[in-house]
């Protein structure tokens, strides 16, 4: 009896000190990839989106300025007002402590100091996503550290999050904001009371206001709500111990939600329903862009996107293993409902595998609403990236199960292997991990867009800059000079006919050798066997 005692002794102070290797472990993960993002953000170029996403928070801010505080801010009387662009397609609220910051250094900041300081804090946003991501992922394991830790492994390093992280001040910073909805959704459900609802709430308008894709939480949580209650008062005869609470969340829910992104979302201040409708109409039919575009060796534009478009995107981009554990995690819960038989609903769905259900749920959801609605995407899948939040959950309890079918330490090992080789890829290539692919997709990267964000061309142009001496003329793709200290800044003349030096960024370009006439390759960015930029000099 003694002897069983011991053992179980044994069992517990090794469960235990498992624990705390794990928490240790995931502590200096998370504070190892914090000061090495702090060490690298000035290493990422400039990217086609952050000139106008800057202007449109600036444009926000000195709205809010004149009306709420009746206050002309000096530095942005060249700035636009609000009602002369469309500003409500992305909203600014996650750019305006930046703005703040600008408004404090009386907006003479440089366009370099601007713009790394918006890189770090890019980096810093999508860095506490990881973290909520990593707790929400505890409660949904019902506080297994490992599984958490695999979730939280699986996002933070994944090449082409770890690459956008720093530039992408619109998808990168959705898909954390997504990160921090699933925390607040699983404590929602999980300990339903007036916090959690009114918190969830603030943080589903949140995301709403960066991409108005932000409403499918809410949506999804209402549904929930309506089957289980219903469930309970069909079944059971009962509607819990808060009976009020029981009826208030619903409207507790969409006043919240909706009133916060009001007040977040000035173009919506004057026509909220109206700017509401508008932001999502703009969304399902965006006519901002519909130019050429490199897919599966052709040039194809937005409007002329194949069904198969994202799925084509997601299989050659996202590590094989991952994609075969999200597949597992179907037979994950398809094993699972099958053994609660008649049970199934109640048990399964509503019950031990709602988690799961409901990011298969959501996955599915956005992926069928993207080619339902026609929403136009472009340039790889990076407007989808927030669906890699709930496959990831999908992937991990396909990880969960493969571990109950064979040996959750060669789940592990083959687990923790594929994780050391996409985190090695991630070393080898600084800081180009926005043009990953996979091992099936990488023989065929010349057929697809690659640095469709131009972040090459800083280091194209630093290389025409080192190899010259005073002012040189450069056409192609200049952006980068916004990141140049100010005396490099004036040695760059933009020549948009023909250039001393051009550069190429590959942008609707099939294959690695683009013929430009007069012109000869001096220098090339090559990653994994296939070209993303070249820099370009003058012949005749």
């Amino acid at each position: 009896m003694r002897g069983h005692e011991q053992m179980a002794e044994r069992h517990c102070n090794n469960r235990f000190d498992r624990s705390k290797i794990l928490k240790f472990g995931v502590v200096l993960y998370f504070l190892i990839y914090f000061i090495a993002g702090l060490c690298i953000f000035r290493d990422y170029g400039f990217t086609v989106d952050e000139e106008k996403q800057h202007e449109r928070s600036l444009v926000s801010y000195k709205y809010m300025n004149e009306v709420l505080f009746d206050r002309n801010v000096p530095g942005l009387e060249e700035i636009p007002e609000m009602s002369e662009q469309n500003h409500g397609y992305y909203g600014t609220a996650m750019q305006m402590p930046m703005a703040f910051i600008e408004d404090m250094h009386g907006f003479s900041m440089t366009t370099r100091e601007v713009y790394l300081m918006r890189h770090l804090y890019n980096f810093i946003v999508c860095f506490a996503g990881y973290i909520c991501f990593y707790l929400a992922l505890r409660k949904i394991f019902r506080g297994d550290r490992l599984y958490a830790f695999a979730g939280a492994l699986i996002v933070s390093l994944y090449p082409r999050f770890f690459g956008y992280q720093f530039t992408d001040v619109k998808n990168l910073i959705f898909a954390a904001l997504n990160m921090a909805v699933m925390l607040a959704l699983v404590y929602v459900v999980e300990k339903e009371n007036w916090f959690t609802v009114a918190v969830f709430g603030i943080t589903a308008a949140l995301a709403t206001n960066q991409r108005v894709m932000g409403i499918i939480y809410p949506v999804f949580l209402f549904g929930y709500w309506a089957v289980r209650d219903l469930t309970e008062l069909i079944k059971d005869k009962k509607i819990g111990q808060n009976k009020v609470l029981f009826f208030a969340k619903y409207p507790l829910l969409g006043i919240t939600y909706f009133l916060f992104w009001v007040m977040i979302s000035p173009f919506a201040w004057i026509h909220p329903i109206i700017s509401f409708r508008k932001t999502f109409d703009a969304f399902s039919h965006f006519q901002g862009w519909n130019g050429y575009m490199a897919f599966m060796g052709k040039l194809i534009t937005s409007t002329e996107l194949p069904w198969y478009y994202l799925f084509v995107w997601m299989g050659i981009t996202i590590p094989v293993l991952y994609l075969l554990l999200f597949l597992m995690g179907h037979a994950a819960l398809a094993f699972s409902l099958k053994k609660e038989g008649k049970e199934w609903w109640r048990k399964g769905v509503l019950g031990k595998d709602k988690w799961l259900v409901c990011c298969i749920g959501l996955f599915w959801g956005i992926i069928c609403a993207v080619i339902v609605l026609h929403c136009k995407i472009y340039e790889s899948w990076y407007h989808v990236f927030f669906a890699f939040v709930p496959f990831t959950v999908v992937a991990v309890y396909g990880l969960k199960f493969c571990a109950g079918l064979i040996n959750e330490r060669i789940a592990g090992i083959i687990f923790g292997g594929c994780v050391l080789l996409v985190a090695g890829w991630d070393i080898c290539n600084h800081p180009y991990q926005q043009v990953y692919f996979n091992m099936i997709g990488r023989p065929y990267a010349h057929l697809f867009e690659r640095d469709s964000q131009y972040a090459d061309s800083n280091e194209l142009l630093d290389w025409i800059l080192d190899h010259t001496e005073g002012e040189v003329r450069v056409s192609g793709y200049t952006l980068s000079t916004l990141l140049l200290p100010e005396d490099e800044k004036t040695r760059i003349i933009k020549d948009y006919e023909k250039g001393e030096y051009h550069i190429d960024i590959f942008l609707n370009v099939i294959g690695n050798d683009p013929v430009h006439e007069g012109y000869e390759e001096v220098y090339a960015v090559w990653v994994d066997g296939y070209k993303i930029g070249a820099v370009y000099r003058k012949t005749d």
